[in-house]
């Protein structure tokens, strides 16, 4: 009997059995989406202090030139000198000015008024400057003694340091009125406007008696200190 002529088919063996494809639905990718850098914020140290405001207290229009806008600068500078011109000449021709009104049937009230209109728009352009040169930057608080010491020199000149540009045309304003009361309350103006027949109405002669004179500025520069030195401190902390 012979068996060798049977022959079994097995089929082709594959020695590396197919592996299963991988549905991607069964394992997503697990790439993770990248973090966008977050950048760090850029630490920029406050400048010490900005001399534009302290420039335009002293001499209005010269803190906008150093800063550049010479265009404001130059106005308020040119006004200025315009405005110190002309109420120069007015007090010197106020005799003559006041003859000529009084042969024209007018009374000489309109050169005095004229004479308090410039000096009102010469302190609105000084406060105006003041305001304008505010350089919208924190700068460092100074220490509340340098700031106290600044207002003693000149009310104002403190809340300049501290950033408070409103408070310093506020004392500035006060100044200007103080210093009205005390141009018209002086022996030489009452005996001029006297010779030209020219009288200051009598409401405003009691804010020119020596009980204000004397007690306004003290006022004003404590306050003045007071506020600059207490603002100061208020910022350090």
């Amino acid at each position: 009997m012979n068996d060798q002529g049977s022959v079994y088919d097995l089929g082709t063996l594959d020695p590396s059995p197919a592996r299963p494809q991988a549905d991607a639905s069964m394992h997503p990718t697990r790439t993770m989406p990248l973090r966008a850098a977050t950048p760090r914020p850029v630490v920029r140290s406050r400048p010490a202090f900005d001399p534009s405001g302290t420039l335009s207290l002293f001499v209005p229009g010269t803190g906008q030139l150093v800063r550049g806008d010479f265009g404001l600068g130059l106005f308020f500078l040119s006004s200025l000198a315009f405005l110190a011109s002309l109420g120069w000449a007015l007090v010197n021709t106020l005799d003559r000015i006041t003859a000529t009104l009084r042969v024209l049937d007018f009374p000489g009230a309109p050169a005095l008024w004229a004479l308090t209109g410039v000096f009102v728009f010469a302190s609105a352009l000084h406060m105006a400057s003041i305001l304008a040169a505010n350089p919208h930057v924190e700068t460092r608080t100074p220490h509340p003694v340098v700031a106290g010491v600044a207002s003693a020199i000149v009310p104002g000149w403190g809340q300049i340091l501290n950033g408070s540009y409103k408070r310093a045309c506020l004392f500035v304003g006060s100044l200007w009125l103080i210093a009205a009361i005390w141009i018209l309350a002086s022996p030489v103006v009452e005996s001029s406007l006297a010779s030209l027949r020219l009288f200051i109405p009598p409401e405003i002669l009691l804010f020119c008696s020596p009980a204000v004179r004397f007690t306004a500025p003290a006022v004003v520069w404590a306050l003045s200190i007071y506020d600059a030195a207490t603002t100061a401190s208020a910022g350090r902390r």
